[in-house]
């Protein structure tokens, strides 16, 4: 899915949905994971994207390198734990990686990493269309 004309708060939504129905079809489920993806939705409509990345800091899962809680990678079956921690990395640095510094294409390239690893991993991916309206700012 190149060229998708969605903005980094978008994109940041659409892996958050894409991460919600891999644990959906993998029977994943967990309040921390739950946590996590709400938080990623959230980018969309946050006033302060620097509030929003540092409430990133106080979720069980950050994506940004910690170890996951042992009860979440025990809720993960052995086969899906890669493809998790994956779409965990990639949906989380679609929002911040570009976010203290130069615009790159950086989340251009973990949002198809993101749908790529979903899709290897079986998921369906969403209907994208009604995103396209859904947003503050043009970031």
């Amino acid at each position: 899915m190149t060229n998708n004309n969605l903005n980094i708060r978008q994109m940041q939504a659409y892996a958050a949905i894409c991460l919600w129905s891999f644990c959906n079809l993998s029977g994943i489920k967990h309040a921390s994971i739950n946590q996590l993806i709400e938080h990623l939705l959230n980018m969309l409509t946050a006033d302060s994207l620097p509030d929003w990345e540092q409430a990133g800091t106080r979720t069980d899962i950050t994506g940004r390198g910690d170890s996951l809680p042992s009860d979440v990678e025990n809720a993960i079956n052995h086969e899906q734990l890669e493809y998790f921690h994956s779409l965990v990395e990639c949906c989380v640095e679609i929002g911040i990686v570009d976010m203290y510094g130069a615009s790159t294409k950086l989340p251009e390239q973990f949002f198809q990493n993101c749908i790529n690893t979903a899709q290897q991993a079986g998921v369906s991916l969403p209907n994208i269309d009604g995103l396209r309206s859904v947003s503050k700012g043009s970031d």
